[in-house]
């Protein structure tokens, strides 16, 4: 494996992980924002344009690997031009980075799935309502929205990964 492919592949699974994140977690909590304060137009206006320059990042970090290790030389000052890192290929890496941010993703939502679910139930069984417990269904639906993309990213690793190995 070349430098430069090492560091391809860095940009893209750290752009994946950045995405998946910003995605479930940054846009979600902006989303509660904007309906508790409906009336303050500038604050949705930031949301907006903040949620365009992420994607735009990602977009560039997805795809445009190349622009970025040629802007900030990344390739440059090595002595020797591979990086050995055994019997491990592009694709191979690229697998194994999907299968853990599959697997953060289960892990990290899982607790939240379990909790809601528990509170759930507890309300549904109980005659009144319980204090300090309320079910929140926007938490419940982001946890399953992740649980459900953590096993699609686990489940279709490979081709996930033929998808960003692309050139």
């Amino acid at each position: 494996m070349t430098k430069r492919d090492f560091f391809r592949l860095l940009i893209k699974i750290f752009g994946l992980y950045s995405i998946i994140i910003t995605l479930f977690t940054f846009i979600p909590q902006n989303i509660a924002n904007v309906y508790m304060y409906v009336d303050v137009s500038w604050l949705q206006l930031v949301i907006v344009a903040s949620v365009i320059l992420l994607l735009l990042l990602f977009y560039i970090l997805l795809f445009k690997a190349d622009y970025i290790i040629n802007k900030l030389e990344l390739d440059k000052g090595f002595d020797n031009d591979t990086i050995v890192l055994g019997n491990f290929s592009n694709e191979q890496i690229l697998k194994l980075a999907i299968l853990l941010i599959g697997g953060f993703l289960l892990i990290d939502y899982f607790p939240n799935f379990l909790f809601e679910i528990i509170t759930i139930i507890k309300m549904k069984i109980s005659n009144h309502g319980i204090m300090g417990n309320e079910v929140n269904y926007f938490n419940f639906s982001i946890a399953i929205i992740n649980l459900v993309l953590g096993l699609v990213l686990i489940t279709n690793y490979k081709k996930n990964s033929l998808f960003l190995d692309k050139k």
